[in-house]
């Protein structure tokens, strides 16, 4: 098993705690060339790993002061939906298929990511509730499917679904990435090998970079590092998805 998995699974909840987000993009790359797992393994896995660290994120940063009852309610129940039902096609879909679409969802995160404002400045909005139950099931689709929580998509749709205030809508992110992932990795159970060693050792470190995350969230400038990780996040896509065009051709 390659050190760099150990090395980089602090990352994973530094991009957590920082963004709320991110966390899935690193963990199942990690898992695939760190750890050597098959994709579909490695997607599993990430959602167990991703629902601890999201819960220590939101935990560390008192998520529970700051939560819209009504807003998690749709978007999180829908999200728990869209995760059973993308985990279950999960399980019999082609694995090259899912690399494919993994690899597909890095560039496209990382596009939005250059595009997207995200804003400190709280301004509440009522909540579009049916948008969200709408947008939740299709979020936890991916979460399922991908072993992602969505955090660089579900950020911004919370400002569209009435929290603008970025640390606000990050504390949401990270409460409905618990429920996305968590009800993905319970569809994956008895389906897909798991490692219970790895998977908490991982997160116990992820869980240590979440902690430095939340604290450095108020802190730094986000903007280059947007910028930054969006970079890195097409990089990895080209790659992953140049790998699967030299595997199968």
């Amino acid at each position: 098993m390659s050190p760099w998995l150990w090395l980089g699974a602090p990352f994973i909840g530094l991009l957590l705690g920082l963004f709320g987000a991110g966390g899935g993009m690193l963990t199942v790359p990690l898992l695939t060339y760190g750890a050597g797992m098959p994709i579909k393994e490695a997607i599993a896995t990430s959602l167990w790993i991703v629902a601890v660290v999201s819960l220590i994120a939101a935990t560390q940063q008192r998520a529970w002061r700051v939560v819209r009852l009504n807003l998690l309610l749709f978007f999180g129940g829908g999200g728990v939906l869209g995760g059973m039902l993308g985990a279950w096609i999960g399980t019999w879909i082609a694995s090259w298929v899912q690399q494919g679409l993994f690899a597909l969802l890095l560039l496209v995160v990382s596009w939005w990511m250059r595009h997207v404002q995200l804003s400190d400045v709280h301004v509440e909005q009522p909540c579009r509730c049916g948008v969200a139950l709408i947008t939740g099931m299709a979020l936890g689709l991916a979460t399922g499917l991908l072993g992602v929580g969505g955090g660089f998509l579900m950020v911004p749709t919370l400002l569209f679904l009435g929290i603008s205030h970025l640390p606000t809508a990050v504390a949401h992110s990270l409460v409905l990435v618990t429920f996305h992932a968590t009800a993905g990795g319970l569809v994956y159970l008895g389906e897909i090998p798991l490692s219970p060693g790895l998977v908490i050792g991982v997160a116990l470190l992820a869980g240590l970079g979440s902690l430095v995350g939340s604290r450095l969230l108020h802190r730094l400038p986000r903007a280059p590092l947007q910028k930054a990780f969006s970079i890195g996040l097409a990089l990895l896509g080209l790659y992953m998805g140049g790998q699967l065009v030299v595997q199968y051709t």
